[in-house]
């Protein structure tokens, strides 16, 4: 198992038998993985200057925060530009009960990329990051399923998980579970604690000491949308009908060319394994990054200029 996974769930095997078996668990361990972020850290990113929306977004009561509540306006290069994070609105909006989300913090904080990535990599599937702020007796969502596994860490004060059953099957939707069946798990998660969530588990989470920030690594999975989007894909690369007329000049020479696309797509077919379809399918994955998480020396596009 990678150093990352090993840090955040100490016993390899414990998790590769609740990943397999689509079962919550929680995992302790006494350390602190380097690269994972400290609340100050997200204070100061929030307090710097440059995070906007999409980066950064509200929640209260379920409903999502119109931008112009929490962001600001200003003047870039003589331009004026919205969306912004006022850190002060989002402070007095945390304190009245709504739910800050960084979405995508693996795309603009180097370390959290860095984690992200050993868990792509490890996993061999698509790993993404959001944080999550709430207070206490707060809850951001009702009781819904995601369409990904989700690895919980908790970063700072204490949280209230209720996780339901994975649904038995793939006939299931992301989104708001009214009916969300039996409890599986329920466990109050403190600093350094993990908490894996199966994909398509209802679950709710309430914030239960001071404010709550945690942060969740969200492992996506093909699904039957995109092995059929892989399929095609596969069938468009390779070059195996360029030996073809590329506009048949008859309808019998038409019929023919036909013909042959479709002798020669079963063929290309014939070699596509399904371990190489679900490989395509899960997407590709991220680049290799250094341990802080930057692009290797050389790559960034001021590198020149050094």
């Amino acid at each position: 198992m990678g150093r990352v996974l090993t840090e955040l769930v100490g016993d390899a095997a414990t998790f590769a038998e609740a990943l397999e078996e689509r079962r919550p668990q929680v995992f302790r361990t006494a350390g602190w993985p380097a690269g994972l972020p400290r609340p100050g850290e997200l204070d100061e990113a929030l307090r710097g200057g440059l995070l906007r929306v999409p980066y950064v977004e509200m929640v209260r009561a379920g409903a999502v925060v119109p931008p112009a509540e929490f962001c600001t306006t200003r003047v870039v290069a003589g331009r004026r530009e919205e969306g912004f994070a006022d850190p002060d609105r989002i402070a007095a909006l945390l304190a009245d009960g709504a739910t800050l989300l960084l979405p995508q913090l693996d795309q603009w904080h180097a370390p959290v990329r860095a984690l992200a990535t050993d868990i792509a990599v490890e996993l061999g599937r698509r790993t993404e990051a959001f944080c999550f702020a709430t207070g206490a007796g707060r809850r951001g969502l009702d009781v819904h399923r995601d369409d990904a596994d989700v690895l919980v860490v908790q970063l700072a004060g204490k949280k209230e998980w209720t996780v339901h059953e994975a649904p038995a099957d793939g006939r299931w939707r992301p989104g708001l579970a009214p009916e969300p069946g039996a409890v599986a798990l329920n466990s109050v998660l403190g600093p350094g604690e993990v908490l894996y969530v199966p994909r398509g588990a209802p679950h709710t989470a309430t914030g239960h000491q001071g404010l709550s920030v945690h942060l969740s690594f969200t492992i996506r999975e093909a699904g039957t949308g995109q092995l059929r989007g892989a399929v095609g894909e596969w069938l468009a690369g390779g070059g195996w009908a360029d030996g073809l007329p590329e506009r048949p000049a008859t309808p019998a020479e038409l019929l023919d060319t036909a013909a042959e696309v479709l002798r020669l797509g079963r063929a290309r077919l014939a070699e596509l394994t399904p371990q190489e379809l679900l490989r395509l399918a899960r997407g590709p994955l991220p680049a290799p990054v250094t341990d802080d998480g930057r692009a290797a020396p050389g790559h960034g596009p001021l590198a020149a200029g050094g």
